[in-house]
Order: structure tokens, then C-alpha cells, then sequence
């Protein structure tokens, strides 16, 4: 039998939003309601636990792209997708997939649903160097490969005509069969995942997955066992596409396929209608609202208090490093108070610190399946103790308020999962981080090699997209989700 107790630190509970005094005693990998007298006790006077955080939306595969995408909406992240998750070998994912672990290990975070790039089907061996590296450094983790059977420049009307003749195709690829396409997914995913990590598959757009493809991705991934993930309605450009393809919103879409259900998140989700929102209730799908990424791509304010008014579980997230950098989620808790508060609404109707804390928990644990770590006895042992001595918590007044409002992360002291510790006083127990920094310092000029080619010619292509994207016409949705231009 192992375990500690945590003894004198200040407890959150994401269900009450109330912080407590309280010993917490770990046993087995939950939270045990004993006293916990036979097991090792711990003084961690002048720190607060929390629940882990959970970072419901990210992408692995982009944590060696940090900086890359400056002014870039996201149709020209689109656009370079190609070349940044080419060239790379299984080490190169390996360390790709460690980086953000430690990025999100010193936020609090203890499980993430991590969208790798798998397309057109993913390669096994990258799969297991993603499942070895979150099993190092100990967190959960959902890995599901994006997959489609459409090239982005083939699924927006018009795009492939508009760029230079063979530019569509070198940078789709060719046309895919979708049942040939679901065998060769299938057969990558065929082998066992370390404990504390399951599958996920996410057909990545609605608009790039014929209707065979994608309700054949639903059906194998519900036999199997997985959750699914969709990007949904992320910039307005997909919300017109829905519109003139289907005459109808891509939830509207989803639902006519067959494919929503309380296994399925939506990720983003800022171009969608009440109505929308009510459709997901209704059948417990979950969104995971990435407030920052948002931002970064310029694609426009979340509805957050709609979807929580129709009563959808929100889970949140950071999205990957070439769309957010950081992944940090104490930096997505604090977009989610404040975006919300950029509508003309009465304040009674903004988000508040307690409901980003349980989004950031309770909706993270909804959206990968996992029992929620509320830090009452029988619940997971996946939390964070974080310092009180940091100018974050000075004066301590509003724990949790501070928390989401000025905590940057600087207090994260101590991580645990099931029980185990995966951070001490700041460092991870599982890897060693300067030994990382050095790999990735070491194979990073042969990686810009081998990616070149793909890389310039995303390059060269995106003055065509930003004219398409200028001349196109953009009919009236009927609600916007930006801001008017000054």
C-alpha cells in the first residue's frame, strides 16, 4: 500500500469553489478519507492544492513551432500545417510531445487530450513515442490522431482554382478512399497504450471529411472504445463553408451524420448560434473553449455564457504552440473571465473565477472521460500544490480569484497523479529537462532541413490564400463574434 499525506495546506475544491484548511491523505492513488496515520507525512503549510488542471484541446506535434505564426489567421496556419509536422523521425516526436508535457506540468496540469497531426493516416511509431512520452512524464492523456480524407485547399469552394496550377496538390496530397483510409488508422492504433492513456480519433474539420469518411471514423471509434474530437466553427470562413456546402451549420451537419453523442467534444466553437449549443446539450457532447488560440488567430469572441446557458459541459484548453505558445491554463482560465466580459451584457452574466476553475477540472475530465479529481475522498489523486509565497497570493484575499486573475504558473510547486508525484519543487521526477533542451538544440537544424522545401512552399502559396480570403464574398450569418473595426 503507498501513499503521503499532504498536511497544513489550504484545499480548493473545484464543486464548491471553497478553500479549506485540510490534510489530505493519499492512498492508492485516490484521495483517502482516513487520517492517514501509517502512511509519510508531508508539511506543505503555505501552499493551496487544487485539481489537476486538464487541458482538453492541444496538439503535440507543434510544441517545436513556438513563435512561427505571428500574424497568421487561421486559414494560413492551415496553409504551413503541412510543413510542421514534417521531417521529424520518432525521437523528434518524442521530444516534441516531452516539451509540452513540461510546459504544462509547471501550470498544474495533470492530463491532456493531445490532437497529433495523423493525416492522412498516422504513423505508428510516432504514435508510440507520443504514448512514451506523456507515460514519462506522468501525465493522462487522450492521443488521437487527426485524420481526414480531404486536403484543406480541395475542402474550401473555390481555393484549389484560386492558387497556382499543381499548389493545391502538393499541398493536400491526393485524394483519399475513405474505407482504405480507416483500415490504415485502425491498423496504427492496434496496439496497447501505457496505463493512464487511451485512444481518441479526430476527423479534424467537418468540411474536409467526406460523409463515408466520417461516419466511418464515428463508427470505428465507437467500437473501439475512443473518444472523438472535431474543430468546429473555429474562424468564420468555416461557418460560411457550412453554409454554402450544406446549407446548414456544421453542428446542424454533425447531427444529420449521426455523429454526436457524449463521447464527442467540439473544439472551439466560436462561430456557432444558440441553437447550436442546444443540439450539443442534447446530447452531452462537451466543447472545449480555447480562449487564447482564438485570439491569437483573430477568430473571434466565444459565446462562453451561451453555451453554459444551454447547458453544454465546457472544458478548456490552450490549442497547440504554433496558435497559443504558451500552454499554460492558468493563462486559458483567465481568457475565458475576461473575454467574457466583452460583451454588452450585464455583469451578472460574465464568468467568474469558480466556474473557469471547474471548467478547467470538471469540464476538462467530462471531455476525456475521466473521473473527475475533486479532491474529496475516492476521487483520483491528480492535483497541484501551488505556493502561497509568490506576489500572485499577496495579500491572500480571494485564493481562487487569485488563482485565475494573476497566477502565471511561477507558484506551481508540487504535481500529482493517481497519486504519484510528477513535479517536485518545480522539476519533473519522470525526465530530465536540460537533457531535452540539449536533444531538441541538437536535431533542431536537421529538422529545418528536412522541411525546407514543403516550408517554402507553404511560403510562397499563402499570398494566394490572403488574396482568395480578400476577394471572397462573404455573405451575412446573420451574428458576428468580433468586434466591430474602429
Amino acid at each position: 500500500m503507498s501513499g503521503l499525506v499532504l498536511k497544513g495546506g489550504l484545499v480548493a475544491c473545484p464543486l464548491t469553489a471553497k478553500v479549506v484548511p485540510r490534510d489530505l491523505v493519499i492512498r492508492d492513488g485516490r484521495i483517502a478519507g482516513d487520517h492517514g496515520t501509517d502512511l509519510p507525512q508531508r508539511d506543505i503549510s503555505g501552499h493551496m492544492v487544487i485539481a489537476g488542471l486538464i487541458n482538453a484541446h492541444t496538439h503535440g506535434h507543434a510544441n517545436l513551432n513556438k513563435g512561427v505564426a505571428d500574424l497568421w489567421p487561421l486559414e494560413f496556419s492551415l496553409t504551413h500545417g503541412g510543413w510542421m509536422a514534417a521531417g521529424r523521425d520518432a525521437q523528434m516526436v518524442y521530444d516534441s510531445t516531452l516539451l509540452g508535457a513540461w510546459d504544462m506540468l509547471l501550470s498544474g496540469v495533470t492530463a491532456v487530450y493531445d490532437l497529433v497531426v495523423g493525416m492522412p493516416a498516422p504513423e505508428p511509431e510516432h504514435l508510440h513515442a507520443v504514448a512514451q512520452a506523456y507515460h514519462d512524464a506522468g501525465l493522462r492523456a487522450v492521443i488521437a490522431p487527426m485524420v481526414a480524407d480531404i486536403g484543406f485547399a480541395d475542402s474550401i469552394p473555390g481555393l484549389a482554382d484560386a492558387l497556382p496550377a499543381g499548389r493545391a496538390r502538393a499541398l493536400t496530397g491526393p485524394p483519399q478512399d475513405p474505407q482504405t483510409l480507416l483500415r490504415r488508422i485502425d491498423e496504427a492504433m492496434g496496439f496497447d497504450l501505457p496505463e493512464g492513456i487511451v485512444w481518441g480519433l479526430a476527423p479534424t474539420i467537418p468540411h474536409q471529411c467526406t460523409p463515408e469518411f466520417l461516419q466511418g471514423a464515428a463508427a470505428l471509434a465507437r467500437a473501439r472504445g475512443w473518444r472523438l474530437h472535431m474543430h468546429v466553427a473555429e474562424s468564420r470562413l468555416q461557418a460560411e463553408v457550412a453554409r454554402a456546402l450544406w446549407n446548414a451549420s456544421p453542428v446542424d451537419r454533425l447531427h444529420e451524420l449521426g455523429i454526436l453523442g457524449p463521447d464527442f467534444t467540439v473544439g472551439h466553437a466560436v462561430w456557432l448560434e444558440r441553437r447550436d449549443f442546444a443540439t450539443l446539450a442534447r446530447y452531452d457532447a462537451t466543447i472545449a473553449h480555447i480562449p487564447a488560440s482564438n485570439q491569437r488567430l483573430g477568430a473571434g469572441v466565444a459565446p462562453l455564457r451561451m453555451m453554459l446557458e444551454e447547458g453544454v459541459t465546457v472544458a478548456l484548453a490552450t490549442d497547440g504552440a504554433n496558435s497559443s505558445d504558451a500552454m499554460n491554463m492558468f493563462e486559458a482560465m483567465r481568457h475565458a473571465t475576461n473575454l467574457s466580459r466583452l460583451w454588452e451584457t450585464p455583469a451578472r452574466r460574465w464568468v467568474g473565477a469558480a466556474q473557469a476553475y471547474g471548467m478547467a477540472t470538471l469540464g476538462g475530465a467530462a471531455a476525456m472521460g475521466l473521473a473527475p479529481a475533486t479532491l474529496a475522498p475516492g476521487a483520483p489523486a491528480d492535483l497541484a500544490c501551488l505556493s502561497l509565497q509568490s506576489p500572485a497570493f499577496c495579500p491572500l484575499n480571494a485564493p481562487i480569484t487569485q488563482m485565475v486573475t494573476a497566477e502565471n504558473g511561477a507558484s506551481v510547486a508540487h504535481v500529482f497523479v493517481a497519486g504519484r508525484e510528477v513535479l517536485h519543487a518545480g522539476r519533473p521526477t519522470g525526465f530530465d529537462p536540460d537533457a531535452l533542451r540539449a536533444r531538441i538544440a541538437g536535431f533542431l537544424p536537421r529538422l529545418e532541413a528536412n522541411r525546407a522545401d514543403i516550408r517554402a512552399l507553404a511560403e510562397t502559396t499563402v499570398p494566394h490564400v490572403r488574396r482568395f480570403l480578400d476577394n471572397r464574398r462573404r455573405p451575412d450569418l446573420g451574428f458576428t463574434r468580433n468586434l466591430p473595426c474602429e
